[in-house]
């Protein structure tokens, strides 16, 4: 039976130390007892820079370092605020730009009445950078709608943000996934002359394939660490580690990525 995980290491010191040097630059502030939802605004323009996270050495055995180059920079405009889309009313969308409007990539969010913040397959799309994952479930990991913060709740909340499972059939078993989210001290960022609050939320993704059944026995786990600014509405900084499954399955290990607002336009 097979063991699914990923692995990596917390570096919070080195994420801290290379936002000093970015445009953007977050310091520790007092965390209010809660917060208030977002509010999309279409056509709102946020500009970003994504960096490559990867392994300070080539074993991984190192904390993740955030690589300063290559970077590319990218646009994200809310093309939408009223979609519907997997179930869910009132989505907004968001289209990530590079380049002369070249789209690479879209994102979903959706926010209940209580101001949670759900975004679509957060985290668990990360899987499907292991081809080979993929094809022996015989398609793409799908989880759904993840609860990525709860943004009206105060720090130190706890939640299950999202549970599914998929069959591997040529083993026999079910690979069980778990995004678990919590909300962590808020914080401030520069973006450009303008100072932004921003809430900090981190979700928890695993994957286990049941336990005992020999040769698979893989084991790891991923962390997200999410900042969102009600100030200006908008996503300032996601920091995906990097992701290593190891076992007698699959031993590989993708790179993670740290994307950081630079500049925006309401």
């Amino acid at each position: 039976m097979k063991k699914l995980y990923f692995l990596l290491i917390p570096a919070l010191l080195c994420t801290i130390t290379f936002l000093n040097s970015c445009s953007s630059n977050p310091s520790s502030s007092n965390p209010p007892p809660s917060g208030t939802p977002l509010d999309f605004k279409m056509a709102f323009h946020g500009n970003y820079d994504i960096f490559v996270v990867d392994t300070a050495d080539a074993n991984g055995n190192n904390p993740d370092k955030i690589i300063g180059s290559p970077k590319i920079s990218v646009q994200d405009i809310v093309t939408d605020t009223g979609l519907s889309y997997q179930g869910k009313s009132h989505v907004t969308k968001i289209i990530t730009y590079q380049g002369n409007n070249n789209p690479i990539d879209s994102n979903y969010f959706y926010q209940d009445p209580n101001g949670d913040l759900y975004r679509y397959n957060f985290g668990f799309s990360i899987l499907n950078q292991f081809t080979y994952l993929t094809q022996v479930i015989g398609s793409n990991v799908d989880v759904g709608w993840v609860l990525a913060a709860k943004l009206t709740s105060g720090n130190g909340t706890t939640w299950v943000a999202g549970t599914d499972s998929v069959s591997v059939q040529s083993l026999g078993v079910e690979v069980y996934l778990k995004s678990e989210g919590q909300m962590m001290n808020d914080t401030t960022f520069l973006i450009g002359t303008t100072t932004v609050n921003a809430r900090h939320s981190r979700n928890t993704v695993t994957a286990t394939a049941g336990t005992g059944v020999a040769p698979y026995g893989e084991s790891g786990i991923v962390i997200l660490d999410s900042y969102y600014s009600t100030d200006i509405n908008a996503v300032v900084c996601d920091f995906i580690r990097h992701v290593k499954l190891n076992g007698g399955l699959l031993n590989q290990q993708a790179q993670g990525k740290f994307k950081i607002m630079t500049s925006y336009t309401p």
